[in-house]
């Protein structure tokens, strides 16, 4: 729980520092950008799996947002905080994310398995089977 701390902490930084290197003006798509680099630094030993799901988020919850300035907004934080969570191989906080999201977890953790480390890759089954998603 405390790397997801770090996480959300990381992220309020980049939304303070965005606003304040651009003379206050916010810039949420900008701000996302940043997100994601975070996160898939923060997973790099999950081979191109990280990068997977944040092009999932960015696609269906941030670009096609009616208010893409305000983003990320607290929900779609909370998906990609659930999806951080998955990736670290735990099973809470993770009913946020929805039949599509699990759908897109699914497919991306069997097209990036080859280059997940073994232990990594058979939390993340579990987890997916226990959640009733294969």
């Amino acid at each position: 729980m405390q790397d997801i701390q770090k996480f959300l902490s990381d992220v309020q930084k980049i939304k303070k520092h965005d606003r304040a290197d651009n003379g206050g003006h916010y810039d949420g798509k900008r701000v996302c950008k940043q997100v994601v680099k975070l996160f898939e630094n923060n997973n790099r030993g999950s081979g191109e799996l990280p990068r997977a799901l944040t092009f999932y988020w960015m696609n269906n919850y941030i670009l096609s947002s009616p208010d893409i300035t305000n983003e990320p907004t607290e929900e779609n934080l909370s998906r990609l905080t659930a999806m951080q969570s998955f990736l670290d191989g735990d099973d809470q906080n993770l009913d946020i994310l929805n039949d599509d999201d699990w759908s897109n977890i699914k497919d991306s953790v069997d097209a990036e398995a080859e280059d997940i480390p073994l232990d990594t890759l058979q939390n993340m089954m579990s987890i997916i089977l226990e959640k009733g998603r294969l």
